[in-house]
Parts: structure tokens; C-alpha cells; sequence
């Protein structure tokens, strides 16, 4: 037993060693599997780039996206060297000296067959899967223990016999194909497949011809013909193709009908036929793939076999040959079918059907109540007149009523405006009687004094009166630009006295840059003296030491000024904010409570907005947003309208 015992460790430790040793050979540990993909020919060819998709979708999912792939293509069709596999052979050695691929995925059969020919050189022992081989090749190969994979079993006999049920008169079948050797391999299986319909058909294999030949015989083949696509990479005067676009060539040219087996070729000028689809491949290759590295043995995964066939057909080439799709087996699908007129239209045609119906009973009730439509419009018509006239009075009576309020307002200030015009009218007539004595006295120089005072006092009263007599002047409103500063800054003199009169000092802080406003300028001074007068009176109720009334002009937004009329006053309550603006409300023994209903209707008249908010302090602030005039007008028109409303 002790002897038995060494002997197990003796073994053990020797394969911890050789174990060791592989770990320190293979280089440090990668935590991201590396996968290369062989392809035969370029990976960018309409079929295999569905088969490389498919695989690196699939391995992605598996491994959160951990995975990294090289990819390679053999292009065996463009090279024909002897020695082109010892090309190949020197080029992956170099690559891959430095790589530790964990699986090879060989994409069709020369791929397979080079991996197998060098595997005691390239990679050794890596895991193999092939994708796309066909049974008959595989059988004669010897898969080592590390291969394993997909097969296709391709088919091209049911392609054919859907040919000869969709145009029966068929006499004469011609199989076009190329002469590399992945060609060669299909045109094998082609040729087993189709021996059994030589009793019925004249089959011809149109496989060892130079492409302009090639174009030339497909232009002139007899009646009754069908053209058999197989695969074309390269022709017999070695050029290489891609079979899809060589397929395309052909079949602008062909004067015959062409039938494929492969889905990716339908599309591309063919009828259609009994097709099988390479995406299937792919994903059953990489599923077999991701057990592979997880750990999983090649060995215990048995060889597959895909044949993911059905009946494709293109609608345009079926119309193009006149082919009955009547006679297309059940299931068969149909590609590129043009939308129909309903399948387009159809919300199109549904809703102009509803409508119809809408407008057929509409038209049945109509006809049935045509007496009482027409007493419904006469009534409508007298609606509408009343309604106009309504409106017409609505204006009517708040122009009146502005008007009213504006004496109102300004028989209330008559003792102010009476000092106002009082000063000046008594200057005026001390300097008159200073200049008559100096007159008597020959003092001319004071005489000139006087005089010039006399003129100064009697522009004052001047200013005042008409002022004044533009406020009691009744007219239709008229919109003009006005200069809002100026128009703040005129009624700020025309209460100046009445502010003096209740010791409260107003203070102006305009825009930087001036703003005009289309609006009538006499209700636009009956705003701001409302706001003043309400603030001042608010100030006076309040009887507290600070006396002040502050109006800002700014710009809130683009297009926009805003006045703001901020006082000492006694304030509102937060609650009261809205109703002091709406008729009949009012906080004065003696106030009529339109003064704010009114000013709002004439600030909403012309667009813009009015609102009260309190101070943090004491009083109230009003704010009057109103809408500039376009900038775009003529700098001296603009100094002359201020200029114009300065002066009155």
C-alpha cells in the first residue's frame, strides 16, 4: 500500500509538471476567448456576410460581448498557384505565432480542407468547427478529435422540378456555373442530383465557357428554355467573380428564365426556386462553438446536418416571364411584390369611406330638414349681426368709460393741477409787472430777464394744458409707436405736483436701450397714471415714513417690455392679488373699483398682460407687459415719433 501510495504521487506530481509546463508554453492566461473564422472565399460576399453575422451575434450574446475574432479568407477561386497553399501556409504561421486561438470555425469545405491538411502545423489541438460542408466531402475525410460541425445537404433537383410545373412546355435545360474549384464541388452534387430528369429534358452544362461567351449563349438560347444557376467564382479564362453580381450580368442579357437554389441569389435577376438559407448555419456552427468554450469536448458534439430549404420567388421576374403565380406551390413566399393600391391606401380609403358615409347621411338629414336649415341660418345671421353690434357697444362703452375714468381721475387732482398752472401764472405776472416798472426805469438788461421768464413760465403752463387736454380729449383709439420711456416720463411730470402735494418722491429707472410699442397713446398714459395715482393713494393710506413710488422699464424675453410700478404702500393680501383687478373692486371710501379692471381690458386690447405681486418688504409692485414694434424701422422716423411724444 506505502508503495502503491508513491507510486500515485509520483504520477500526480508529474502531471501537475506537464500541466505546468503547457500553462507556461501557452503564455499567460486570456480571459477573453479568441475565435478565428476561415472563410474560402471573401467574407464580404452577400452569403458568407449573413454566415459571419450570424456567428458573431450569437457568440457575442453568449459571452456578454467578452469574445475577440479574427477573421481570414482563403480567396482559393482567385488563386490558383501550385503553390498558394504554402502561401497561405508561411502567412498564418507568421500571423498567429504570438495569438492563442481557443477555436477555429472553418465557413464551407476548402477552409475545412486546408485546416485539415496543415493541422500538424497550424494550430494544433485547437477546436475546430465547421459551418457549411457538404455530407459527400465530410464522409471522405478523417475528422480528427477536436473537429466537428455543421453539414448542408444541398439539393437542386426540387429547384428544377419547380421549373418544369411553373412552365411546362420546358424542353431544353442549361446549368451555368464557373470552373473553380468550390464551383467544380457544386457542380458534382448538381450533376447526381439532376441525371434523373434527363429523360424528360435536354440539360446542357454551360461550365467551361469565358464570361463574354458565357453572356453571349444565354442571349440566344431557343424557345423553351430555362437557365440553371449554380455558382460562378471564376470562368475558364480564369477570372474571378462574384457569383451574385456575375448572376446579375446574366440575367440582363438572358432571354430565358433562371432558377437558383441558393436564397441569396433571388433578388438578383432569378425566378426563384426550392432555396436554402445560409443563416441557419451560422447560428447552429456558433451554438456548438459556445459549448466548445465552455468546456465542453469536440469529441461529445455530434456532427449536424442543416437543410433549411423554401420556395422563393421574385414577384418582378415571375411578371417579367409571364409565369402564372397561381401555380407557385402552397407556402411558397413572394418577394418583392409591389404594395397593392389598398395595402398603401388603406387608412386612405377607410377614412374616405367613413366620410362618405358621414357626408351620405349628412346629405339625407339636410334634404329632410331644409326648411329648418334655412330658419337655422337666418337666426344664425341675426346671431351673428346682434353679436357684432354687442361687441361694437362692448368697445363703445370701455372707450366711454375710459374716457369717464380719465376725468375722473383727473378732476381728482384738480387742486394739484391748478397749483401746477398757479406758480407759472403768478411768475408770470410778477415778471410782467417787474418789466412794466422797469420799463418806467429804462433797465433794458432786466427787462430781457424778465421777459425770458415770462416765456419759460408761460411754456410751463403750456405743457401743462395740453398735456391735460390730450388725457380729457375724447377720440377713437389710435395705435402709434410710442416711445414707452417717454411716455413714462411725461406723465411722471404731469403728477409731479400731486406728488409733491403728498410728499412722495417717484424715481424712473429706464431700459438701457429705448423700446416702442403700437399702441394709443392716451390709453396708454391713462394706465400709467391709474397705476401711479393707485400708488400714491396706496402710499398715503399707509401714512408710514417710507414715501416712495419706483417705476422700472426692462426686457423679460425677446420682443417684450416690461413697466414696473413698485410703491410703499399699505399692499394686498396674497389672496386679493387677482380680485383687485376685476370690477367693482375697490378699497376707497370714494373709488369706483374700475380703475384696474379698465387698465387691464386696455393692456389685453393690445396684447400684452397686467399683474400684481407683493414686496418682500412692504407694498405692492404692478407689472405691464406689453409687445415692441418690429426694430426694423427707419432710425429718424423712430427719433421723430419720441421727439413728437416728448413734446405733447
Amino acid at each position: 500500500m506505502i508503495f502503491r501510495g508513491g507510486i500515485f504521487r509520483q504520477q500526480l506530481l508529474r502531471v501537475l509538471l506537464v500541466a505546468l509546463a503547457s500553462c507556461t508554453l501557452a503564455g499567460p492566461l486570456q480571459a477573453r476567448p479568441q475565435v478565428l473564422l476561415l472563410f474560402d472565399e471573401d467574407k464580404d460576399l452577400p452569403g458568407l456576410a449573413v454566415i459571419n453575422r450570424n456567428i458573431q451575434q450569437v457568440l457575442r450574446a453568449e459571452f456578454q460581448e467578452q469574445i475577440e475574432f479574427y477573421s481570414e479568407s482563403l480567396n482559393v477561386s482567385q488563386f490558383s498557384r501550385p503553390d498558394y497553399q504554402d502561401v497561405l501556409l508561411d502567412y498564418f504561421r507568421r500571423k498567429y505565432s504570438d495569438r492563442h486561438v481557443d477555436l477555429i470555425i472553418a465557413v464551407m469545405e476548402p477552409s475545412l480542407d486546408f485546416l485539415l491538411q496543415q493541422t500538424d502545423v497550424l494550430f494544433p489541438g485547437v477546436p475546430i468547427v465547421f459551418c457549411g460542408a457538404n455530407p459527400g466531402d465530410v464522409e471522405q475525410m478523417s475528422l480528427p478529435e477536436n473537429v466537428t460541425g455543421v453539414l448542408m445537404k444541398r439539393s437542386f433537383a426540387p429547384t428544377l422540378e419547380l421549373a418544369l410545373h411553373l412552365q411546362p412546355a420546358t424542353s431544353h435545360v442549361f446549368v451555368v456555373g464557373g470552373t473553380s474549384r468550390f464551383d467544380r464541388q457544386i457542380q458534382a452534387v448538381a450533376r447526381r442530383d439532376l441525371q434523373p430528369f434527363e429523360n424528360r429534358v435536354s440539360i446542357q452544362w454551360l461550365t467551361e465557357l469565358p464570361m463574354p461567351q458565357l453572356l453571349s449563349e444565354v442571349a440566344t438560347l431557343p424557345s423553351n428554355s430555362v437557365i440553371y444557376y449554380l455558382t460562378l467564382f471564376a470562368d475558364s479564362a480564369g477570372e474571378s467573380f462574384i457569383p451574385h453580381e456575375a448572376l446579375s450580368r446574366l440575367a440582363q442579357v438572358a432571354n430565358a428564365p433562371i432558377y437558383v437554389a441558393i436564397d441569396q441569389y433571388v433578388g438578383r435577376g432569378a425566378v426563384g426556386g426550392h432555396v436554402y438559407s445560409v443563416a441557419d448555419l451560422g447560428q447552429r456552427a456558433a451554438a456548438m462553438g459556445a459549448q466548445i468554450l465552455r468546456g465542453v469536448a469536440p469529441s461529445s458534439i455530434p456532427v449536424a446536418s442543416a437543410s433549411v430549404y423554401e420556395n422563393l420567388f421574385d414577384w418582378r421576374q415571375l411578371d417579367r416571364w409571364g409565369i402564372d403565380e397561381e401555380r407557385l406551390p402552397a407556402n411558397s413566399q413572394v418577394a418583392n411584390r409591389p404594395a397593392s393600391v389598398w395595402y398603401q391606401y388603406k387608412w386612405y380609403i377607410l377614412t374616405g369611406t367613413v366620410l362618405f358615409l358621414l357626408q351620405s347621411g349628412l346629405l339625407v338629414g339636410l334634404l329632410v330638414s331644409r326648411a329648418q336649415r334655412r330658419r337655422a341660418e337666418v337666426l344664425r345671421r341675426q346671431s351673428e349681426e346682434r353679436r357684432v353690434r354687442a361687441e361694437d357697444e362692448v368697445r363703445t362703452q370701455r372707450v366711454e368709460l375710459a374716457h369717464a375714468l380719465r376725468v375722473t381721475t383727473l378732476g381728482e387732482m384738480t387742486a394739484s393741477f391748478a397749483h401746477e398752472l398757479g406758480q407759472p401764472l403768478t411768475a408770470i405776472i410778477m415778471n410782467a409787472e417787474a418789466a412794466r416798472q422797469m420799463l418806467a426805469g429804462r433797465a433794458e438788461a432786466e427787462v430781457g430777464a424778465a421777459l425770458e421768464d415770462v416765456i419759460a413760465d408761460a411754456n410751463r403752463a403750456t405743457q401743462t394744458l395740453q398735456r391735460l387736454r390730450a388725457l380729457f380729449r375724447k377720440e377713437q383709439p389710435a395705435r402709434e409707436r410710442v416711445d414707452v420711456d417717454a411716455a413714462i416720463e411725461d406723465v411722471l411730470r404731469l403728477l409731479e405736483s400731486e406728488m409733491r402735494h403728498r410728499r412722495i418722491r417717484a424715481q424712473f429707472k429706464p431700459v438701457a436701450e429705448p423700446s416702442s410699442v403700437l399702441a394709443d397713446a392716451v390709453q396708454l398714459r391713462q394706465v400709467l397714471i391709474n397705476l401711479l395715482v393707485n400708488a400714491a393713494e396706496a402710499i398715503s393710506a399707509g401714512g408710514g415714513d417710507a414715501r416712495e413710488i419706483q417705476v422700472e422699464t426692462r426686457r423679460p424675453a425677446a420682443g417684450r417690455i416690461e413697466i414696473l410700478v413698485r410703491d410703499s404702500g399699505i399692499g394686498v393680501e396674497q389672496s386679493a392679488l387677482e380680485q383687485i383687478f376685476e370690477h367693482f373692486v375697490t378699497s376707497k371710501a370714494q373709488g369706483l373699483g374700475m380703475g384696474l379692471a379698465i387698465s387691464r381690458s386696455i393692456v389685453e386690447a393690445h396684447g400684452g398682460r397686467i399683474w400684481a405681486t407683493r414686496n418682500e418688504d412692504y407694498g405692492l409692485t404692478m407689472h405691464v407687459e406689453l409687445p415692441i414694434v418690429n426694430a426694423a424701422a427707419e432710425p429718424a422716423e423712430q427719433v421723430h415719433e419720441r421727439a413728437e411724444m416728448r413734446v405733447q
